[in-house]
C-alpha cells in the first residue's frame, strides 16, 4: 500500500513541477525588415514576394521548455501554395556552439497531450488503488487493556494473576462509507482529468498552426512551440527560418 501510494504521488509530481529558470526573448530585426507591436507582442515581419510576420507569444520563457511563437505567412504570389511547421526551422547559437530546437508539428502536440493523459490516469489509478485500500482497513478497530485479581484455591491458597489482552471488531457500515468517498473521489479526479483534456485538445485545434493551403492574396497563421535550450549566462541568437515555396524568410532574436 505504501508503494503505491508513493508511486502515485511521484507520479503527480513529475507531471505538475517545472523549472524555475526563466528567461527574455525579443526579436531583432533584419536588414529588410521591420519591428512592430501587435496585440502587444513585438512582431518581425520579413516582406519579400511573400510577406511572414513572427513574435514571441510572451516574453518571459522557461528554460529548456517549449515556448509559444505566433507566425503568419501572406501568399503573395498568383498560386497556391502549401505551408506548415515542416517549412519553419530553429537553432540557437550559444557561444558559437549551433543546436538545432525542435519545433513540434500539431500531431505530435495531439500525441504528446494523449500520452499526458494517460500517464495522468495511471497516477489517478494508483491513488485510487491505495484509498480504496485505506478504506477496507477504516472498518476495524482494536481494543487494548490490561487485567489483575486474585484468586482462591479449595484449599483457601491465594493466587494474584495479571496480564493484558486485546480485540479486534470489524464494521462493514463504516468501511462501506470510506469505501464510497473513495470511489467518488477516483470518479472525480478522472472527470478533471478527462475535462481538462478535452479542453486542451480543443485549445491546440484552435490555435496551433496546421497544414494548409494558402490561395493567393490570403493568410494563415498561428501558434508553433518550439523547445528552447536552457538559459545560459552568456547571451543566445535564436535564430528561425521559414520556407515559404522556396523563398527564405530568417528572422533573429535574443534569449537572455
Amino acid at each position: 500500500m505504501r508503494i503505491i501510494t508513493r508511486v502515485a504521488i511521484l507520479l503527480l509530481i513529475v507531471g505538475i513541477q517545472g523549472c524555475a529558470t526563466y528567461g527574455k526573448i525579443s526579436g531583432i530585426p533584419s536588414e529588410g525588415q521591420k519591428s512592430v507591436f501587435k496585440d502587444g507582442r513585438k512582431t518581425l515581419i520579413s516582406i519579400k514576394q511573400n510577406t511572414v510576420a513572427l513574435a514571441p507569444n510572451t516574453e518571459t520563457v522557461t528554460s529548456g521548455q517549449k515556448a509559444d511563437f505566433v507566425i503568419a505567412v501572406h501568399n503573395g504570389t498568383s498560386q497556391d501554395i502549401l505551408f506548415s511547421t515542416d517549412d519553419v526551422t530553429a537553432t540557437a547559437n550559444t557561444n558559437g556552439q549551433l543546436t538545432t530546437l525542435k519545433v513540434f508539428s500539431y500531431d505530435e502536440l495531439v500525441a504528446e497531450e494523449k500520452n499526458r493523459r494517460a500517464w495522468a490516469a495511471v497516477a489517478v489509478g494508483l491513488q485510487g488503488a491505495a484509498e480504496s485500500m485505506n478504506a477496507a482497513n477504516a472498518g476495524y478497530s482494536n481494543a487494548f487493556g490490561t487485567y489483575s485479581g486474585s484468586t482462591y484455591s479449595n484449599y483457601g491458597t491465594k493466587t494474584f494473576s495479571s496480564g493484558s489482552y486485546s480485540s479486534t471488531t470489524y464494521n462493514y457500515a463504516a468501511a462501506q462509507a470510506a469505501r464510497n468517498v473513495a470511489q467518488a473521489n477516483t470518479e472525480a479526479r478522472f472527470a478533471r482529468l478527462e475535462a481538462d483534456g478535452r479542453e486542451n485538445l480543443k485549445n491546440l485545434s484552435s490555435t496551433t498552426l496546421k497544414k494548409e493551403t494558402i490561395f493567393p492574396a490570403a493568410w494563415h497563421g498561428g501558434l508553433i512551440k518550439v523547445e528552447l535550450p536552457e538559459v545560459a549566462e552568456q547571451l543566445q541568437d535564436i535564430k528561425f527560418v521559414v520556407n515559404v515555396v522556396g523563398e527564405q524568410h530568417e528572422f533573429n532574436l535574443n534569449n537572455s
